[in-house]
């Protein structure tokens, strides 16, 4: 072979290597410093919020009111989508809006429909992912599944799952493209969503965390950032960011936490590198008042690894001053419309604004009178997170109340001894009605009726909701008798009679 063809065939290979070292170096190029925005718009707890509302002027100073700079006509679902559309137009990237559950149940059209309006309303807004709630769950299995199948974005919870099969009621996650990132979304409920009406129906909730331990370790293979929807709390949100590695993001719910920056908890030192040194935790109160909105700026190194380069999370207050988006107020009106005239009805006026003050729960004393005095017994016992809503001085509409009371509880009249009811107030710290009571260090330490001491062996004739009823020792009841009667009815019959009502601060309940 002459020099020439050796020569030859050198010449013809030197393109060849420079096309190998230029594709090599493309390689290279496509792994560095590729940087990808994604901003997560999320709402959680607006448990049957379409319509605005306003919260009350008096609160007491650690209240989370105390944060908000809107009161007043505040919230409606269609302004949210207004605003979750001027974000997507202003920031011109991928942009995703998610709900982290219990969205309905709370007011009329949850009663009326059960979440189908909820549904309705959330797929017109634009949503893309949503987890639920245990107050969902509060629906038959039937219902939920209703719910499920007609929501426009898919609904996400990996720890649902039916008893005997193990199969998940809803997909338990979903992965979206960001550019050249793929982020996975895994929807997570509380445990306490199994004393709900679908759980009985043969569903089993699974531990969050053994279920975050299965899941995220097959995301991180799928994707390149995992986010948590999560409907479990703002405390369990950190005990499953140090528990469990690779968790880049929690979009929690349940606990109404205000949180006007994002939480973040630090990596341990010998958690997974891949789970960006530390979970962000957003959460944006309750109610669809406010529009969470989480920046984030997702950042690939040379070597192929992503991480959260930087974030910022903000809580974007809904006023009167953002326009009803036409087609979702078309949706809400649909719905709104045929029940609006029934409970639009005044039923009474409020003297003053009951909320909470220095403690002192006004709307909950207030239910608790009311069943006392309509049923005509010694004290009345309501469970703390059983009234919903604080009552507005000015009208009150039969759709107030049910905003207050819209879990259909009826009421049960209790016989009990008077260590047998210590026993109950100290278990449960309810509000109460007829009795005064002060609770230090988990132990009653006072108890008086009528101004009169509590001996233990007294007998008293008292009421409580189906709900509480359930909850308590039946060691501590001699006899316990479902009276059918609406607890909501009771309220309204009472505040019909009294016609007008005035908020009382008292301290009849003191909890240290």
């Amino acid at each position: 072979m002459t020099d020439y063809a050796r020569f030859g065939r050198r010449r013809i290979a030197a393109p060849a290597a420079l096309a190998v070292l230029l594709l090599l170096s493309l390689q290279a190029a496509s792994l560095a410093q590729v940087s990808e925005r994604l901003t997560l718009l999320h709402t959680n707890d607006t448990h049957g919020h379409l319509l605005p509302y306003s919260y009350p002027q008096v609160f007491d100073a650690t209240s989370p009111l105390a944060q908000l700079t809107s009161l007043r006509d505040i919230g409606g679902i269609a302004r949210r989508a207004t605003l979750a559309a001027a974000v997507k137009r202003e920031i011109g990237r991928t942009t995703l809006l998610v709900d982290a559950g219990d969205f309905s149940d709370g007011t009329p059209f949850s009663t009326e429909y059960h979440g189908e309006a909820d549904v309705a309303a959330m797929s017109a807004a634009g949503y893309d992912l949503a987890c639920p709630g245990n107050h969902e769950l509060n629906n038959t299995l039937a219902q939920l599944r209703k719910l499920g199948a007609s929501a426009r974005y898919p609904l996400l919870c990996a720890n649902l799952v039916e008893t005997e099969t193990g199969k998940t009621v809803f997909q338990p996650y979903a992965i979206r493209q960001v550019g050249q990132a793929r982020v996975a979304f895994l929807g997570l409920l509380t445990q306490e969503a199994r004393t709900y009406p679908a759980a009985k129906e043969g569903l089993t909730v699974r531990s969050p965390i053994t279920t975050a331990r299965q899941f995220v370790p097959e995301l991180r293979r799928a994707a390149d950032f995992v986010v948590v929807l999560s409907h479990l709390g703002v405390d369990e949100d950190r005990i499953v960011a140090t528990s469990v590695d690779g968790i880049d993001l929690i979009v929690g719910g349940h606990s109404h936490t205000l949180l006007s920056r994002p939480l973040f908890i630090p990596l341990p030192p010998a958690g997974n590198p891949n789970s960006v040194n530390g979970t962000i935790i957003a959460q944006d109160f309750q109610w669809g008042g406010m529009l969470g909105r989480l920046d984030l700026e997702l950042y690939r190194s040379a070597a192929g690894a992503w991480s959260v380069r930087s974030y910022k999370g903000r809580l974007l207050p809904i006023t009167r001053s953002t326009k009803a988006n036409a087609e979702v107020a078309q949706v809400i009106d649909r719905y709104w419309d045929p029940i609006k005239a029934r409970y639009g009805e005044v039923v009474g006026e409020a003297m003053g604004d009951f909320t909470e003050k220095a403690g002192d729960f006004a709307e909950y004393n207030l239910v608790c009178d009311a069943v006392r005095q309509r049923l005509g017994v010694q004290f009345d016992l309501e469970n703390m997170g059983g009234v919903r809503a604080p009552i507005v001085r000015g009208p009150i509409t039969k759709a107030d109340l049910s905003t207050v009371d819209p879990f259909g509880n009826t009421v049960v009249k209790l016989t009990v001894t008077g260590a047998g009811l210590k026993r109950i107030l100290a278990d449960q710290a309810p509000a109460v009605s007829g009795i005064r009571y002060r609770i230090e260090q988990g132990k009653v330490v006072e108890l008086t009726l009528d101004g009169k001491p509590v001996a233990d062996t007294d007998q008293l004739v008292g009421a409580t909701n189906s709900f509480l009823n359930g909850r308590i020792a039946r060691k501590d009841v001699v006899s316990a008798e479902e009276t059918g009667l609406k607890r909501l009815d009771l309220l309204e019959q009472y505040i019909r009679e009294a016609k007008k009502v005035t908020p009382a601060y008292d301290g009849r309940r003191k909890v240290r």
